[in-house]
């Protein structure tokens, strides 16, 4: 019960990743708050977990962030961890990727993150507490970009440099952190070619894939008092995809 007594909203949190961040919080004693665009996801991690709250709305819009917020300082009375968990791909050739591409990936994935950071930031700071944790990406790594999603990569390599600028900004009372997941089980995985999934397991140093339990361990620990004298840090937890050369 490492995070008893505390509240936390994890944003994406219907699905993958997400959802194992909301259950694993919600079992550790934090009281969860979870938002994201489509009811019959969230209603889904509602369902597994322990008094976890959905909430509906877009992290691309600041007055869906700034109401889920409120919602959560309205119904739970504090705010002590903020997962940006929200984001996406869509992976098409360098050739046929648009501008409107770049700038969908880039707002879904770092723009939503800085929304909901702004609006999250000044309760934390009145309690002189509080931890924001980024999920970043091991494709925002120098040399681990895929060339399909060459926008997502370069909007988590965004991401893990917006954080090290917001533990900056919020310093001293709020931890600011980002984990990086490597290929990880989830819906977009379960969508790949065979083929792909073979040269990704490849070139991972475990040879597995990682579950999304995985990635709730160590936001777990970034959440906690644990890594209480820890900030500005990206942990990527890839199973060594990024030894890889390229």
């Amino acid at each position: 019960m490492r995070l008893e007594g505390k509240a936390a909203l994890v944003t994406g949190g219907g699905r993958g990743i997400g959802q194992a961040i909301a259950v694993r919080l919600s079992r550790e004693g934090a009281r969860v708050a979870i938002v994201g665009p489509h009811a019959e996801t969230l209603a889904d991690t509602v369902a597994k977990g322990k008094g976890i709250e959905a909430l509906l709305g877009d992290v691309t819009k600041k007055n869906d962030d700034d109401n889920a917020v409120a919602s959560v300082m309205r119904n739970f009375g504090r705010l002590d961890v903020l997962v940006n968990n929200a984001g996406g791909t869509d992976p098409k050739p360098f050739d046929e990727k648009t501008a409107a591409d770049w700038m969908r990936s880039y707002e879904l994935n770092v723009v939503s993150a800085f929304l909901c950071a702004q609006a999250a930031a000044p309760h934390m700071l009145a309690a002189k507490g509080g931890s924001i944790i980024n999920i970043a990406s091991v494709r925002g790594l120098e040399h681990c970009g895929r060339e399909q999603i060459m926008d997502y990569s370069a909007a988590k390599a965004a991401m893990v440099s917006f954080t090290m600028t917001l533990a900056k900004q919020l310093a001293p009372h709020i931890r600011v952190n980002a984990v990086g997941p490597g290929h990880t089980k989830t819906d977009i995985w379960k969508k790949l070619s065979s083929g792909v999934r073979d040269r990704m397991l490849e070139g991972t140093a475990l040879k597995r894939f990682a579950e999304p339990e995985d990635i709730a361990n160590a936001v777990l620990f970034f959440a906690s008092d644990e890594a209480s004298f820890i900030t500005a840090q990206h942990l990527v937890v890839d199973g060594g995809f990024q030894l890889k050369s390229g």
